[in-house]
């Protein structure tokens, strides 16, 4: 009788001990997960950092540039006046001559008073973004994020590249304001639409060298599923594999060709969208055809999922 007795609190000992065991173990995953999200936010912190330093920076020697554009184009309007003036004075043929060179150099003037209009605007962006709070949560619109998105996501192809991508936009205006982490969720926008726009590349390389046309599009089209709110981006790119679609959110797979990418992307996408705001993200894709990323966003998380407040 006591053998069995000892036996029966060695059994529950023993089960104590894996229940111990195996509350301990998910205790160590939940620590290595906040670590993982600690790490993450203070890089994206110092990156917030760095960017507001960099575009203060860049603002000075902008605004030189702005100023003598501008300044160039009222002196060119003035030599011009001058011309005009003084054509009866001077060859016909040389009138002409001079007429053309001035157009173009207030061309040219306009041009870079243009471009550093642009270059301004992506810098403000810039300054934006990165001085929003990383832990903060804000009622923001998902159609802005979207389009900042691909405008700094599509630069390099667009400018770069000479990618002569298509851009479609469907958005459904019923959509309010959502209120959630705006810096990490227009990251995750970053990463998809950075990710189709590799992929919409690849694309064009490999049909041009088959001697095959080629239209690149990319396509986001937003649903008001009333109480979430779902986003497809789609791109008639390469495509996602079938053997490798179910690891493109693990940590540190890609492929991207060495120095392109360190496969950090879709995984820091998967963990903003389900992790930080308990929605969803899959993949439809053929390869060689398409792939659609399809999220879903709820609109609950204004007040169901707000991060603790010490």
């Amino acid at each position: 009788e006591k053998l069995k007795n000892k036996n029966v609190l060695l059994l529950e000992e023993i089960t104590q001990r894996k229940a111990a065991e195996a509350k301990l173990k998910e205790t160590l995953r939940q620590l290595q997960t906040a670590q993982k999200q600690i790490i993450a936010k203070e890089k994206l912190a110092y990156l917030g950092t760095l960017t507001s330093g960099i575009a203060h920076e860049l603002c000075n020697p902008l605004n030189f540039i702005q100023n003598f554009a501008q300044l160039s184009t009222d002196l060119v309007d003035e030599l011009m006046e001058e011309l005009t003036l003084e054509s009866n004075k001077m060859e016909p043929e040389k009138v002409e001559e001079f007429q053309e060179i001035i157009n173009d150099i207030k061309q040219n003037s306009d041009s870079i008073y243009q471009h550093g209009k642009r270059a301004e605007k992506i810098i403000k962006g810039m300054v934006r973004h990165a001085q929003i709070d990383q832990n903060s949560w804000q009622y923001s619109d998902i159609h802005n994020m979207l389009n900042e998105s691909l405008q700094l996501a599509c630069k390099k192809l667009w400018e770069k590249e000479n990618v002569p991508m298509k851009i479609k936009t469907n958005y459904d205006e019923s959509i309010s304001k959502i209120k959630l982490s705006f810096s990490d969720m227009f990251q995750a926008f970053m990463n998809i639409i950075d990710n189709s726009c590799y992929a919409l590349k690849t694309q064009l390389e490999l049909q041009e060298a088959a001697n095959q046309d080629f239209n690149p599009i990319l396509s986001i089209q937003t649903y008001n599923l009333g109480g979430k709110v779902e986003i497809h981006i789609y791109d008639n790119g390469i495509g996602i594999n079938s053997t490798i679609k179910d690891k493109i959110f693990n940590p540190f797979f890609t492929t991207k060709s060495p120095g392109e990418g360190v496969g950090l992307g879709l995984s820091l996408v998967h963990q903003i969208i389900v992790g930080q705001h308990h929605g969803s993200i899959k993949v439809e894709t053929q390869a060689g055809k398409y792939a659609e990323f399809i999220i879903e966003i709820p609109m609950t998380n204004s007040t169901n999922f707000l991060p603790e407040e010490d």
